[in-house]
């Protein structure tokens, strides 16, 4: 016991230091607020069009809901964590012949839940919910003149959720929930002017944004019984409005000269709108299940836009299936593995030339639980494609594939021992 622990002790603090580090892959639709807002869950749900808010399962954690940790099991504690390699393709005018793809390879989340009551569950988390990640060449006029001279942008870092969850069981068809997170990271803009061109020596100006704002979602869970062979299935969340607030950090290098270091403030971010999402799923015989998932944010409250972009109302849209392989050992039914499909389509916050920008594609994936072991494994892959070539814009079109390794274990639970 003292070996899984310190196993879990270990991985815990790996996963920590490694999901907090920058993505290696670009996108220049992450230069406004925090970045782009990631929709996996990277759960059981991404290999079904990130479809299953209203899902739940006695031993796979399922993130988007916390209504959902009411169903697992009890006197069990389960791990997860897991892993994410993505690769990029670029097209579209702005983009040179040199930069035309892209990859990284990264820890995505770990999370830990258990059932203290028969009706309750609690999970903790850590995971990501925004990244930054562009780099891009330009021009800046300089001041007083009508010159311009060349200048090179570039942007790293996130916004990271670590959560704690609860959820709980008020009868036997309806579960409610609440996830607290605390939103945190830093996010880093860097400005460089190359000497020349009328300018004495090249020019740095980086500005750090430290960024630390609460954040709530709660929601709910109920299913009902159709007949003998069809269980129905309904989940929602929703988010309040939620200021990301940060301190502002500013650094100047003129050539190899650090200027004094400017005074550092507070100030707000961006506003993250309330969010509304609803999810209806089907269940065959306990063995076909079918989901779909929908969500709305109203950005376009915010009113906020700039020379050639604006936010706009961002819509997400979901489904998938799955089958799931069951099998019977000692009167004891239990899922040996199973295998999924989905789409989805998605409207961001973000419209700039006048297109809103969107993201598409489709997953597929499976998963099984070793017979011998408390290990589960999922794996999965989405394709699709982010943006678009029109109006001078940058289209990006990606594999990404997801490891989902899961663990669980008897929680303080008192063993008689026989001599």
């Amino acid at each position: 016991m003292m070996t899984k622990k310190l196993i879990l002790n270990i991985a815990a603090i790996v996963c920590f230091n490694c999901i907090v580090l920058g993505q290696n892959n670009n996108s220049p639709y992450s230069i406004i607020g925090i970045g782009s807002i990631d929709h996996s869950s990277f759960d059981r749900t991404s290999g079904m069009g990130h479809a299953g808010m209203a899902l739940s399962s006695n031993r796979f954690l399922y993130n988007a809901n916390a209504a959902s940790l009411s169903a697992l099991d009890d006197k069990f504690f389960n791990f997860e964590m897991a892993a994410s390699a993505k690769f990029i393709n670029y097209s579209g005018t702005p983009i040179s012949s040199s930069t035309t793809s892209s990859s990284d390879l990264q820890i995505k989340k770990i999370s830990l839940a258990i059932k203290l009551k028969p009706r309750w569950g609690v999970g903790f988390g850590l995971m990501p919910y925004s990244n930054t990640s562009y780099s891009f060449y330009g021009s800046k006029y300089i001041l007083g003149s009508n010159n311009t001279v060349p200048a090179y942008y570039q942007g790293s870092g996130g916004v990271n959720q670590i959560y704690l969850s609860t959820g709980y069981q008020i009868s036997k068809r309806l579960s409610i929930g609440l996830q607290a997170a605390y939103l945190f990271g830093q996010l880093s803009q860097t400005e460089n002017i190359a000497g020349g061109y009328g300018v004495d020596s090249s020019l740095v100006t980086t500005r750090t944004i430290n960024v630390g704002s609460p954040y709530f979602k709660p929601g709910f869970q109920y299913n009902t019984k159709l007949n003998s062979n069809w269980k129905l299935f309904l989940g929602g969340t929703a988010t309040f409005k939620t200021s990301i607030n940060g301190v502002y950090n500013l650094s100047v290098t003129d050539g190899n000269t650090q200027l004094p270091p400017y005074p550092s403030f507070k100030g707000q971010v961006i506003t993250l709108p309330a969010q509304y999402a609803g999810s209806i799923a089907a269940k065959l015989k306990d063995k076909y299940t079918f989901s779909v998932d929908y969500s709305f944010q109203n950005w376009g409250d915010l009113n906020s836009k700039g020379i050639s972009y604006r936010l706009v109302n961002s819509n997400f849209i979901g489904a998938g299936f799955e089958l799931s392989k069951k099998q019977t050992y000692r009167d004891i039914t239990f899922e040996r593995h199973f295998f999924q499909a989905g789409v989805f389509y998605s409207d961001s916050y973000l419209q700039v030339n006048g297109q809103q920008v969107s993201n598409y594609g489709v997953t597929f994936g499976g998963g099984k639980n070793l017979v011998r072991s408390n290990l589960g494994l999922q794996l999965n892959m989405e394709l699709g494609v982010h943006g678009t070539t029109k109006a001078n814009l940058i289209e990006e079109r990606y594999a990404q594939i997801n490891l989902i390794l899961s663990y669980r274990d008897f929680w303080f639970v008192k063993v008689k021992k026989f001599d």
